[in-house]
């Protein structure tokens, strides 16, 4: 249950809002990737080392159509909202949430004073550590992967009617109050609740409402992302070709074509994650999880290591414990 102080705040006029509502409406063109963009960029919304935030939508305006280089997750805590997204009007209830990948481009109706929602602006690498997590194959993780791994995304974006979904809530309103009451260890506290808010999503594909181009070759991108996060260990073209019934050439025409990596690049960045996910959740000594992800060789593995993290793996290990990395 929220506070009533913070129920308050969130129905307080912000700033802007106050601006809004006198006529000075003007979008801040600050945060976009430059002047003639209409991407907003993350670098002006983050700190360097923050993978992502939550903030409150800001009331009594339109926002244009514009697209982010970062993931976007709203959820409507009062009233609804209307996005227009390929000429069509989708109003999220409350209660509801939207998630929206880099490649969707999207404009807002006015909001309300009632209408309260929350932005919660994730970077594509925050959800490295639940793809490393993920086995079953539903409308959730197919965006997780695709988000991960491929350039050459349609737009996409899911609905998620969840509004009878108590932990959904419990999670939201918990992530709300860590953000007015701010504690320690917060950032990584706020995290922890993002990532089982994400899980909870998955554990309900039936209150799941997908929208995307499905063409052949993005489910066949879907389906070899899929094999090198089961097999990252000792996975092989050559298995995989024969799983998927297609030519080698072809799999890795495919492969640059959606990732700009290759076949090998892609099984090396999975390698890394797993390891990166066992640093910060097991006390796994490092000869023994170098091995665990599939090296043999320790000096490779830390120069790969650090050439991707720019510190060793200890480091990294210490930097998320004490809260640096999040």
């Amino acid at each position: 249950m929220i506070p009533q102080y913070i129920l308050e705040k969130l129905v307080c006029f912000s700033e802007e809002e106050i601006n809004n509502l006198n006529g000075q409406n003007d979008i801040d063109r600050s945060i976009f990737i430059n002047q003639k963009s209409n991407t907003i960029d993350y670098h002006h919304l983050l700190e360097d080392n923050q993978l992502f935030s939550v903030r409150k939508h800001t009331r009594f305006c339109q926002y244009p159509a514009h697209k982010h280089n970062y993931i976007e997750l709203m959820y409507v805590y009062g009233g609804s909202m209307t996005h227009t997204i390929e000429s069509k009007n989708i109003t999220i209830h409350q209660g509801e949430l939207l998630l929206l990948n880099q490649n969707i481009e999207h404009a807002i109706d006015y909001c309300d004073e009632n209408d309260i929602i929350f932005n919660f602006i994730i970077r594509p690498e925050f959800l490295s550590f639940l793809s490393t997590m993920l086995d079953d194959d539903n409308d959730v993780s197919r965006f997780i992967f695709d988000t991960l791994y491929s350039y050459d995304n349609d737009g996409e974006y899911l609905v998620f009617k969840v509004q009878d979904n108590d932990k959904v809530k419990e999670y939201i309103e918990s992530i709300i109050i860590h953000l007015y009451e701010p504690r320690l260890h917060n950032d990584l506290e706020l995290k922890l609740l993002v990532g089982l808010l994400l899980t909870e999503l998955m554990n309900h594909p039936e209150s799941i409402e997908s929208y995307s181009g499905d063409s052949y070759e993005k489910v066949l991108g879907s389906m070899i992302l899929k094999y090198i996060h089961l097999n990252y260990k000792e996975g092989s073209l050559a298995e995989l070709s024969a799983l998927i019934h297609q030519p080698n050439y072809k799999i890795c025409k495919l492969i640059k074509k959606q990732t700009h990596q290759t076949f090998t690049q892609l099984l090396q960045e999975e390698k890394l994650k797993v390891a990166t996910h066992l640093l910060v959740t097991t006390n796994m000594s490092m000869n023994d999880l170098i091995i665990e992800v599939g090296y043999e060789n320790i000096s490779y593995f830390y120069r790969i290591f650090k050439k991707k993290y720019q510190m060793t793996p200890q480091d990294y290990r210490r930097q998320f414990q004490s809260g640096d990395i999040l």
